[in-house]
């Protein structure tokens, strides 16, 4: 909270805030008030990046999280694929694996349905033979850019796909529709969060639709994807949709071993680039110069050494802060370059849970470039977090108990009160509304309600909600 720290009430009227002070003067002076008594209030919490299309999907497919053994993870489909008729899609999502498996294990655990498997980080999959015969996949396709078809010594598709590779499959699934970006966002909405911050892979058509007939049960700034952004406006729609910026991904995923790095993983490879730095800079100056703002994917140390300095040559043509989403693994001479920049930083301290075992087998001896919490925080730069859901689920507790005890450098842990602002005014400032994130007269009454650690209610756009 902003402002009077020994501040016992607020009174809301209009959408806002309409007076801060001890609970006594207030009732007095507004007697006829409805009245709510909770231990705390904060500004409205944010999910400052996040994919709600997916984890409205992910609600309802195969729950894999946690597990690091294909066997493992062959045996959940197989249970599955016995309730399911034949031909059938068998989704799911959430692992994490060492080694890349082959499709043999999946075909034994369905072989009647076509079966395809996301890891925890979205960028690669496990398929078995009837999902790539479906998508076409055999040892004559080639590689798309950016992505990776994995292939035995005599070129067969071992049924493992890498980032853009991932598409091959995507593409002939069946789609979702607007009402799974729905649900998605009212998930969000009883967890406590009053905005989110959109970050690719839907049309912003549906969010416009949802924003006109009055069906946002949060505030939305949206990314677009960098395909389609041109057909679009940057602004508000309807006082609840911010159509703000372009999202480009300049690498992959550590627990995909496909974040570019400047030096090798253990089996030699560094990463792989995505979207072309040069293309980037050209595409992201267009964009800044039609009024959006850029949120680019880097999670490698090479990534973001890429993308700073591409933010560097872009950096008069911003007008809001240029975001660098997920900043996961980051040297010291990255951490000097910050400092001159219009720079926000947004992160996902919930995803060190998981990570913190890759860090250790496959960035052995640079641990210390990871999850730099304390100093990104130090570089004065508005830090966000978020979850990047459905990459992790959308749960303040994990990302308080991650970034508050550092699972392998306690010295980049971050106190509570720090987490909050991130999860607040931080995540306020690198959308560019300065109007949010703070409990303040005259700002906008978007509100969590908690007790304890516990979101147990919030306030959006005026209108109370209790869980």
């Amino acid at each position: 909270m902003q402002g009077d720290e020994r501040a016992q009430a607020l009174l809301l009227e209009g959408g806002e805030i309409r007076a801060i002070g001890l609970s006594q003067d207030l009732c007095a002076r507004y007697p006829a008030s409805k009245q709510i008594r909770v231990e705390r209030i904060t500004p409205g919490l944010h999910d400052a990046h996040a994919h709600p299309l997916y984890w409205g999907e992910q609600l309802g497919l195969l729950d894999l999280a946690g597990l690091s053994d294909p066997r493992e993870v062959a045996g959940k489909v197989a249970e599955a694929a016995k309730n399911m008729p034949v031909g059938t899609w068998l989704r799911g999502s959430g692992f994490l694996f060492e080694t890349y498996p082959s499709k043999e294990l999946l075909d034994q655990a369905a072989p009647h349905q076509p079966v395809f498997l996301q890891s925890r980080d979205l960028h690669s999959a496990w398929v078995n033979t009837r999902g790539l015969e479906a998508a076409r996949i055999t040892a004559s396709s080639t590689d798309p850019e950016g992505g990776k078809i994995l292939r035995d010594s005599s070129g067969e598709p071992t049924g493992y796909l890498l980032e853009r590779a991932t598409s091959l499959v995507g593409e002939v699934l069946p789609q979702p529709g607007i009402q799974v970006l729905e649900k998605g966002l009212k998930d969000f909405a009883r967890r406590g969060y009053t905005a989110v911050h959109h970050m690719g892979w839907c049309s912003a058509a549906w969010a416009i639709e949802l924003a006109e007939r009055g069906s946002l049960p949060v505030r939305l700034w949206w990314a677009l994807d960098k395909e389609d952004w041109q057909a679009f406006e940057p602004g508000w729609h309807h006082g609840l949709l911010h159509l703000a910026a372009v999202k480009f991904f300049a690498d992959g995923a550590l627990g995909s071993r496909t974040a570019w790095m400047h030096r090798p993983y253990p089996d030699g490879s560094f990463g792989m680039p995505l979207d072309d730095l040069e293309e980037i800079r050209q595409r992201g100056e267009i964009a800044l110069k039609k009024g959006f703002t850029l949120a680019v994917h880097a999670i490698g140390t090479r990534a973001v050494a890429g993308v700073l300095e591409v933010f560097k040559t872009l950096a008069p043509f911003a007008k809001a802060p240029l975001r660098l989403e997920h900043a996961q693994h980051v040297r010291d001479q990255e951490l000097r370059l910050m400092n001159s920049l219009p720079l926000a930083l947004s992160m996902q301290p919930s995803h060190l849970l998981e990570d913190a075992r890759l860090v250790r087998r496959h960035l052995l001896g640079r641990e210390r470039e990871a999850f730099r919490f304390r100093d990104l925080w130090n570089t004065a730069k508005p830090m966000a977090f978020g979850s990047d859901a459905p990459v992790a689920a959308p749960s303040v507790a994990d990302t308080l108990a991650a970034a508050t005890g550092h699972a392998f450098n306690p010295e980049q842990s971050l106190t509570k009160e720090e987490c909050l602002y991130a999860f607040t005014r931080g995540a306020s400032l690198a959308a560019g509304w300065s109007r949010h994130g703070v409990v303040a007269v005259s700002a906008p009454a978007d509100l969590t309600l908690w007790e304890g650690d516990t979101p147990i209610g919030r306030v959006f756009a005026g209108e109370l909600e209790l869980f």
